[in-house]
């Protein structure tokens, strides 16, 4: 319970009148950072003097006033030139800036015109970050909050992650028409885009207020004593929504604002004598409206016996939606002719998917689509009207759950207005379904309310969640963001708190036994919307844990099916995760653990305090068994170093086996079976404690079960994951052929027990595919080596066509069809350096691609994705590289760089159109960068996977060349396919990709320059295909490369102009030179 003080005490929307009137603050920059960018204009508005209208605040200003002075004084041209973007996106021209004071002399003035009034800006971490640099040093920092703080508070989940799109989001379509960007926008936009923010927090029912305005509370009373600065930005937050009067009356003249809001919601909404948990007990999170909708709607089958065809007039149909209405609609969007917007090749696909769809030969359909085919919508059209038609469920598994969204937003809509174009008014229902996991339960947020002396992140992130949960419609824990919604003390302490929040929120298993809560559980919800939708939008990983779920299913992304396949059906226990659930149940240093808290709350002597009790010895028992195991599994892995020395590669992966049949592993599978038996008797006892969970006071009960049900599901899990790695029959150890048990260690130091399916496109092949109704394989890279034998081979396709012998199934055929090449190849060209060093010389070959990056980057500003197959080697060759971006004004980004997440730096390489990014496996695959954000494609070494155990274990099964075949050299080739197809994304795009792994020329690595659109015979053999417009091939030495590269753009000149024409051997190694005069780069050529 919360202390009488802070009960009767004053809330945190009170405040003096003169605050409630802030100020609105808009800077134009030429980008995000403030080392390499500028401030080119201010906006601001004010109240007027008595209280009514608005005073304005608009200076343009030089963004380079620094650089500008120094050009000035070596004889440079003045600081009046405007970039290509500040032109583009602002409508700023250099005549505008022309006798413009420098940014600093204008900030100064801003600082006058603000006084002492809070601030309203669109992004407070940016204007933070703009003030100190260029305030002057004793300046005070204006009380301010950003527009994406006070969305991330007041409507958390994906409106709040829009940041700088937000503004055009909340503010009406006509507002922001005439804008020449989203970006372009002013103070008046800014005070519309609050006014509808708050607006729409306002119209959320008075219980969702009320919980607000308590959980707000308590966080602030909390941070008024530990965090001052995090208690205004919260309070301020706060009184813009108490006394939205005060600032919402229009400052922009005719700019339309909706309806007037009413002052007083908070303290209207405040109720301290009501608990907040009675009060989140009323309350019910917003899918169950919903969910009210969706469950009058009658479940769909996955599958239904009979004649499934696809009647003559829907064929129609298709042949209309795909010629006429999805042409129209694409026209109307880019202002082109709808007869080239129609693609052959998406209406190829389409109709053969039908084709499958209604055939009663062959159920499996390979599909090569390359990249421009339109393939999401190609299969969307033909799946929906044939679900529609017989009543059916059906499904579409991408890859990741980011693709599943992109299908949801980008596509369906699209799909649906071409639908209604075509006359089908009550079209297929859609939805989105992904892991239980991923949804938030109700129940268990309301069981992890803070208690009364709980800090304030525990407040201020529990708000936030049961907010979501009010507002959000589906409960998608991905929509939520776990950073920080206000600048914190310590924002490390609010993310740990948050993310464990979110984990123990999470929706489980049969987290929820009775109707009522299950109801309110998002992941129960999801899982009925789906059974009811017609088309469900899921991942590969579900789909191949829940296979009668759905029967008839596309896979676009089809070749990560193998790899899924593996996590999917495979067992991998972290010895640490294993500690951390004792450390749960039993507590660990100060800090009680669950059966300590039951045995603290049970009454004395009652039989819950017993058995709590002798949990507590069972969990003794286990951590001893397992403190015993691993130590056995750590002599296990000296015995391995050992041994590995007298052995090949090829002959380690068996050493597990032999160890554990062997009488030095006597004591590694009693270690095993003792910690089963104790992890045995442990289960069996927190099931009894959970019987007598019941004579447990009321207060707190409900919380300490829902514990009580994670930990033992987590407990089941880790003795199953035991159990399968190494598996004992009368006690001796007995592996299965068709499993990989292993011991793997992590380079941190960590240990993993692992049971891998050794060959899942075996297991695809053999036991999934043939459960199938239907299953349509699309991918740009089903089609290599000339054909559709590797990729077949790789997803097990072909086990699916010819069963083995022992096999009581019949074939299942499966058809193959391939769409021409959208993109003229002839727009990019590939360079492989023969100069460059091979890989196996490590250093050599990482200081070549370090040099490389910095000479090439420096010619062409940027514009460059670099891809590697090893994050260490990102580090270390990204570490060295920032200076000297940094030097020349280049936004430099490296995957796992300190600070950013890997959507954080897609999204920062998408906006600017002038940085370079190193990265991994995640920019191989999906990365969308169209246009001129990515016009130079750098690919360190040819994407082989790691000869590891796993691998050669393999090998073992198939034999080398048979693995080679059918598993390693097709996953390398479809990677590499993968990764040269991030540079043509759109018809118009053009551009360069470099291959620094000369190995690519020699005949044994030819395959890889096989799978590129190469013009003529240089793709290596007469099985070329792209004779015409294909890519031309440049192997010369690097200077050769490069200059053959900045032809094919037309940057010689521009290089030449700034004196970059020297070669790349007398480079050297980048070091951290000054930066260039800005003379030697016009402005007016500057592409930011």
């Amino acid at each position: 319970m919360s202390s009488v003080r802070e009960e009767s005490g004053r809330a945190p929307w009170d405040a003096p009148g003169e605050q409630d009137a802030p100020a609105f603050c808009v800077l134009w920059t030429t980008g995000p950072d403030t080392t390499l960018d500028g401030v080119f204009r201010i906006q601001a508005v004010r109240r007027g003097p008595d209280g009514h209208g608005w005073e304005s605040f608009d200076r343009t200003c030089d963004p380079f006033g620094d650089k500008a002075e120094s050009a000035s004084s070596k004889g440079g041209e003045g600081p009046s030139a405007a970039t290509a973007r500040m032109v583009r996106e602002f409508g700023m021209t250099s005549r505008r800036l022309e006798e413009s004071p420098p940014a600093r002399e204008a900030v100064a003035d801003l600082q006058a015109f603000l006084g002492r009034r809070p601030v309203i800006v669109d992004d407070g971490g940016a204007f933070d970050s703009w003030w100190r640099h260029l305030a002057p040093a004793a300046a005070p920092r204006p009380e301010r909050i950003g527009l994406t703080e006070a969305a991330a508070l007041l409507l958390p989940g994906r409106l709040a992650g829009r940041r700088e799109g937000l503004i055009a989001d909340l503010c009406p379509p006509r507002a922001t028409a005439a804008l020449p960007s989203e970006r372009a926008v002013g103070p008046e936009h800014l005070q519309a885009a609050l006014r509808e923010l708050i607006g729409r927090f306002l119209a959320q029912d008075p219980g969702t207020l009320t919980l607000a305005a308590g959980g707000f509370r308590a966080a602030w009373w909390r941070l008024s004593a530990t965090d001052a600065d995090a208690a205004r930005h919260l309070a301020l937050a706060l009184r813009l929504v108490e006394r939205p009067t005060a600032w919402s009356e229009s400052a922009g003249g005719e700019l339309p604002l909706g309806t007037d809001l009413a002052d007083g919601a908070l303290s209207n909404a405040w109720t301290p004598q009501v608990p907040l948990a009675e009060i989140a007990e009323e309350l019910s999170p917003r899918w169950t409206v919903e969910a009210r909708r969706w469950n009058e709607l009658p479940a769909l089958p996955p599958h239904t016996e009979g004649t499934l065809d696809f009647p003559p007039e829907d064929r129609a149909l298709l042949d209309d939606l795909l010629r006429v209405h999805l042409p129209a609609l694409f026209a109307e969007r880019s202002g082109t002719d709808a007869a080239d917007t129609f693609r052959a090749s998406q209406h190829e696909i389409a109709v053969r998917i039908a084709e499958t769809l209604g055939g009663d030969d062959a159920r499996l359909l390979l599909v090569n689509a390359p990249t421009g085919t339109g393939k999401t919508l190609a299969y969307l059209l033909p799946l929906a009207l044939w679900a529609r038609r017989h009543g059916l469920r059906v499904g579409i598994s991408t890859y990741t759950r980011a693709l599943q969204e992109q299908a949801m937003d980008r596509e369906v809509p699209l799909a649906l207005q071409a639908l209604r174009r075509g006359g089908v008014e009550s079209a297929a229902r859609f939805c989105v379904l992904k892991g239980r996991e991923n949804y938030l339960c109700w129940r268990a947020l309301r069981l992890g309310l803070p208690e009364g002396d709980a800090p304030a992140e525990d407040w201020l992130a529990w708000t936030r969640l049961a907010l979501f949960a009010l507002i959000d419609g589906e409960g998608d824990l991905d929509r939520l963001p776990l950073a920080e919604p206000l600048p914190l003390a310590d924002a490390r302490a609010y993310r740990r708190t948050a993310a464990d929040l979110v984990r123990q929120s999470r929706a489980r298993s049969a987290c929820c036994t009775h109707a009522d809560d299950r109801a309110t559980c998002a992941g129960e919800n999801a899982r009925r919307r789906a059974e009811r939708s017609h088309v469900v939008i899921t991942n590969h990983s579900l789909v191949l844990a829940r296979q009668e779920f759905l029967r008839h299913v596309v896979f676009d992304e089809c070749e990560h099916l193998h790899g899924q396949a593996q996590a999917t059906w495979s067992h991998v226990l972290g010895l640490e995760s294993a500690l951390e659930i004792v450390r749960r149940l039993g507590g660990g240093g100060e800090r009680p653990g669950l059966l300590g808290r039951l045995e603290a709350t049970a009454p004395v002597g009652s039989r819950a305090a017993q058995t709590a009790h002798s949990c507590t010895d069972r969990c003794t028992a286990l951590a001893v068994a397992l403190s015993t195991l691993s130590a056995e599994v750590e002599g296990f892995v000296r015995w391995r170093k050992q041994e590995q020395r007298a052995r090949r590669p090829a002959d380690r992966h068996s050493l597990l086996r032999e160890y554990a049949e062997q009488e030095s592993g006597t004591t590694l599978i009693a270690a095993r079976s003792a910690l089963s038996g104790a992890g045995a008797g442990l289960e069996s006892e927190l099931a009894l404690l959970a019987e007598r969970l019941d004579e447990v006071p009321a207060r707190g009960r409900g919380r300490l079960r829902r514990r009580l049900d994670l930990v033992r599901e987590d407990l089941s899990t880790l003795l199953g994951d035991v159990d399968a790695w190494l598996p004992l029959e009368a006690g001796r150890a007995h592996f299965s052929a068709q499993t990989f048990h292993d011991v793997e260690e992590e380079p941190g130091g960590a240990v993993r027990l692992a049971a891998r399916v050794l060959l899942p496109n075996e297991y695809l092949g053999r036991f999934y595919y043939p459960q199938l109704a239907t299953g349509l394989f699309v991918s740009a890279t089903t089609w290599l080596k000339g054909g559709f034998e590797a990729s077949a081979s790789y997803l097990g396709l072909d086990r699916t066509e010819h069963p083995a012998e022992d096999e009581e199934r019949a074939p299942c055929p499966v058809r193959k069809v391939r769409s021409p090449e959208v993109f003229d190849y002839s727009r990019a060209l590939i360079c492989v350096p023969r100069d460059a060093p091979e890989p196996r010389d490590k250093d050599a070959s990482l200081d070549y691609v370090r040099r490389f990056v910095a000479h090439l980057g420096e010619r062409t500003r940027g514009r460059m994705l670099v891809l590697f197959t090893n994050a260490d080697d990102v580090r270390r060759v990204g570490a060295r590289l920032e200076g000297f971006f940094r030097a020349r004004h280049v936004p430099f980004w490296y995957q796992n760089m300190q600070g950013s997440s890997k959507e954080e730096l897609g999204e920062l390489f998408r906006r600017r159109v002038d940085s370079v990014l190193l990265g991994v496996d995640t920019f191989w695959y999906g990365a969308d960068f169209p246009g001129e954000t990515l016009e130079y494609l750098v690919i360190v070494r040819l994407p082989y996977g790691v000869p590891d155990r796993y691998h050669h274990a393999q090998c073992a099964a198939l034999g080398s060349s048979e693995q080679r075949r059918r598993i390693y050299m097709p996953r390398a080739l479809a990677k590499f396919r993968q990764g040269f197809g991030r540079l043509m994304r759109r018809v118009s795009d053009r551009g360069c990709v470099f291959l620094l792994d000369p190995r690519a020329l020699q005949p044994r690595h030819r395959a890889f320059l096989r799978e590129l659109p190469l013009a003529g015979e240089a793709q290596g053999g007469p099985d070329c295909e792209w004779v015409a417009g294909g890519s031309r091939l440049v192997h010369e030495d690097t200077d050769g490369c490069i200059h053959e590269a900045l032809a094919h753009m037309g940057m010689l000149t521009d290089a030449s102009r700034r004196g970059l024409e020297g070669p790349f051997a007398a480079s050297g190694p980048p070091g951290e030179p000054c930066p260039p005069l800005p003379i030697e780069i016009p402005r007016e050529d500057v592409p930011f």
